[in-house]
């Protein structure tokens, strides 16, 4: 690839990510995990449900058994955090941020797959394989 090619990509790769950055859909997604992460209690409460999740998942695989109080205790844990507003509202801002770089990434993958832009009706189809085996 020339140097101007790269250039020209780089170029529109700005103009991308300047269209990103200013989406109103994902600045209120970036304040809200932004908030998430200031609010102490949330981001401690979110931590022992994931580090208790993959203590118990490990322990699980070693043939370990969990006994039923330990299972409650992580059930009470994770309802909590499912019903904090702060957790909830962290979630669906890496939901709104995770689709959008997924579509990102579809699109860029679609092109340089097919060697031009994609139709519609190619980016809205998908096989049931994943990608990289060519069947959509």
């Amino acid at each position: 690839m020339t140097a101007i090619a790269t250039s020209a990509i780089e170029e529109q790769l700005q103009n991308l990510c300047e269209a990103i950055a200013a989406d109103e859909e994902v600045k209120v997604a970036r304040a809200n995990a932004e908030t998430f992460l200031a609010d102490e209690e949330a981001v401690n409460l979110y931590r022992e449900v994931a580090t208790t999740s993959h203590d118990l998942e490990r322990r699980h695989r070693a043939g370990e058994i969990i006994s039923d109080e330990e299972v409650g205790v992580y059930e009470d844990l994770q309802e909590k955090a499912d019903s904090h507003p702060g957790i909830q509202s962290f979630q669906e801002a890496q939901q709104v941020l995770q689709r959008i770089a997924n579509m990102v990434n579809k699109h860029v993958s679609k092109t340089l797959e097919k060697g031009r832009v994609p139709t519609a009706e190619e980016m809205s189809s998908s096989g049931g394989c994943g990608s990289g085996c060519g069947c959509h």
